[in-house]
């Protein structure tokens, strides 16, 4: 009796030192079709991405079938977790529509805990999407190893996505066309206010994007913010050290550079194998083309990118002031030859690398940029190539798509 006392109290000390896992892990669906008074299975599907984010706990996928979805906000506030991670996806070959209703403040896909906004939200994918017309795409309150893939998000009234957490990897995405350029128009002070990302946070990863014509910058790091208590979970989720920004293209930014980092909290960023060409596209060819840097931030490492401006706008690879290490760039010297992309923006830019271009094989072997924008591997010749996408022959413009309707 003795020993199975023992027994009995081992297992159930183990039983309560395992992590709290769901029961099952759901799988849903959302159709055009559908209702939210379904149960949100493949043959009865729900209406709404609202509805569905709402719905979805740790371990749950959600698969939004094509079509364009009228939608409101859009809340996730619950976590999954590293081995149950929640995960809103595109249907297997079809590419969903987020058209938000209107731009008024609350028209957005956000990640904020719905136990208080100072509490993380973690582990949520959201992965291949058309946001658009909103007021910000995608906003984060203390995220916490979030995915945002393969998503195409453009003309929001404030930025594509905004906000602070801590690893959080945005990837494979297109994200154009974003900020008030009416009012640009009418107060040219706001010009430089809404941009691609702004965002602050530790360990947050930009690759293999495509960032153009954006009111202002293409991504501000935001080291401005300081760690509260009553604010953040954490250190981690204020001050913007450690990010990495890799093998992306930055083209067309209206008022400013491809990057800035902004503030005396980012520090230690990682900037390598980017494309800046034509940004700051109404600025004097004395203003920054690639980056720009405010406040007093260290140890950046700015390696193998390729900076080209025709002095249209602002020709400057770096701006004054920051503080970091930098070799192999080119800079100003030869054209990066994209298939589609002259001195103003086209109705239709393609940034794939055209044959003969000066960005083929000169890129740094990355890890954390292995997968090109269209979904095809790194290298295809002898090294990674610079800026988002990779060269593999002629048949390279093929893998340029209009509407990232790219590989699974």
């Amino acid at each position: 009796m003795l020993r199975l006392r023992q027994a009995l109290g081992t297992f159930l000390l183990a039983a309560a030192l395992m992590p709290a896992v769901p029961a099952y892990a759901a799988t849903y669906y959302v159709a055009t079709t559908g209702n939210n008074s379904n149960p949100g299975t493949s043959s009865r599907p729900w209406r709404t991405v609202a509805y569905a984010a709402s719905k979805m706990v740790q371990g749950d996928t959600t698969y939004v079938k094509g079509g364009t979805y009228q939608e409101g906000l859009i809340r996730f506030g619950r976590s999954g977790t590293s081995s149950a991670p929640i995960k809103l996806l595109n249907a297997p070959g079809e590419f969903p529509i987020i058209n938000f209703i209107d731009k008024t403040s609350t028209r957005q896909l956000l990640i904020q805990n719905s136990a208080g906004s100072q509490k993380a939200t973690a582990w949520i994918t959201i992965e291949g999407f058309e946001i658009r017309n909103g007021y910000v795409g995608i906003k984060i309150a203390n995220g916490q190893d979030l995915t945002i893939r393969r998503n195409w998000i453009h003309h929001h009234l404030k930025h594509g996505i905004f906000g602070n957490g801590t690893r959080i990897l945005i990837d494979r995405s297109k994200i154009n066309h974003n900020g008030n350029f009416s009012q640009c128009a009418s107060s040219p002070s706001y010009c430089n206010q809404d941009h691609g990302i702004y965002m602050n946070g530790t360990a947050i990863t930009a690759t293999n994007n495509l960032f153009y014509d954006n009111l202002a910058l293409g991504i501000q790091v935001n080291g401005t913010v300081s760690y509260k208590p009553t604010s953040h979970p954490g250190p981690e989720f204020a001050l913007s050290r450690n990010w990495v920004i890799a093998n992306n293209t930055f083209a067309y930014q209206r008022n400013a550079p491809g990057i800035v980092l902004w503030g005396s909290e980012c520090d230690n960023a990682r900037i390598e194998n980017n494309i800046f060409y034509e940004n700051y596209v109404t600025g004097a060819n004395y203003k920054a083309n690639g980056i720009a840097f405010t406040g007093t931030s260290t140890g950046a490492i700015i390696r193998n990118n390729l900076a080209y401006a025709t002095g249209s706008g602002g020709t400057l690879f770096l701006g004054s002031g920051g503080q970091y290490t930098q070799s192999g760039n080119i800079v100003n010297t030869v054209n990066p030859k994209f298939v589609n992309a002259p001195a103003t923006l086209p109705s239709s830019p393609n940034f794939a690398l055209a044959s003969g271009s000066p960005a083929i094989d000169k890129g740094l072997s990355l890890s954390a940029s292995k997968i090109s924008y269209p979904g095809t591997s790194r290298p295809k010749l002898s090294a990674y190539d610079v800026g988002a996408y990779e060269y593999y022959g002629s048949s390279t413009t093929l893998a340029a798509p209009t509407s990232l309707q790219v590989v699974n």
